[in-house]
């Protein structure tokens, strides 16, 4: 059973990463700028993840190219397993996009193509349970622009709580235990991570093509400043519940 540390100030984080351009930027800005210690794990570069995690107060599993799917790759099956324990013993968890997958997959949903190919930015709404959640009751109800960048997505698991949504791709942001989350697009971008996965991207960019690229750029000057807004908040509200 996963127990929180004894002490609030200059918590230690976890963070799994899947792919180098993949960084928890923001998330990771703000965890510091409280004081708090990162400490790093990259499964593909054949790091491994902690036996116990008596002394973190909370991790957070961010995106990547894999599939939650992946049987054939051994550290996406071990993670897998290992979220599943932390999921039971309550361990504190934010889950972005792969990362969502992954918690969704483990606490026992279907991971499946999703109905939309989501790269750019495209609105979020609150679900009705989230009026009082900590983390999604401030989130407009009109709908917030965010940053997706994915092609696959998640079914609900049934000991979860759906708590944001869009039309054309439902699952977009889940909560299991008290402080695990899950939510399909980055609140932690910037503009340079951004032109850095669409560099990388040859999928994603034939697929949005030279016009739906400058699109996803004007947009991005739009939007970015209120997601990241949303996104420290986010954060800041996940640590009031690690107590």
């Amino acid at each position: 059973m996963w127990m929180a540390p004894s002490y609030l100030p200059d918590m230690r984080f976890l963070i799994i990463q899947h792919l180098d351009i993949e960084p928890p930027a923001l998330i990771a800005d703000v965890l510091r700028n409280a004081r708090h210690e990162l400490s790093y794990v990259h499964l593909s570069k054949g790091e491994t993840l902690p036996q116990n995690t008596h002394d973190i107060a909370g991790v957070i599993i961010m995106g990547g190219p894999q599939s939650a799917n992946d049987s054939h790759l051994p550290y996406i099956q071990a993670e897998l397993k290992w979220l599943e324990q932390g999921i039971r013993e309550g361990l504190p968890m934010l889950g972005i996009c792969l990362g969502a997958q992954l918690m969704a997959k483990a606490a026992g949903a279907a991971i499946t193509a999703s109905p939309s190919r989501e790269l750019g930015w495209y609105p979020v709404f609150p679900t009705s349970n989230a009026a009082n959640d900590p983390l999604f009751s401030f989130l407009p109800e009109n709908g917030l622009p965010v940053f997706q960048w994915h092609g696959e997505t998640f079914s609900i698991p049934d000991s979860a709580s759906p708590i944001a949504t869009h039309p054309e791709v439902p699952a977009q942001a889940f909560r299991l235990g008290k402080a695990q989350y899950g939510m399909q697009f980055h609140f932690e971008v910037d503009a340079p991570l951004i032109a850095q996965w669409i560099d990388a991207g040859e999928s994603e960019r034939s697929h949005l093509g030279p016009q739906g690229i400058s699109e996803l750029n004007t947009q991005t000057t739009l939007y970015l400043d209120a997601t990241r807004g949303y996104g420290r908040q986010i954060v800041l509200n996940w640590l009031s519940l690690l107590d």
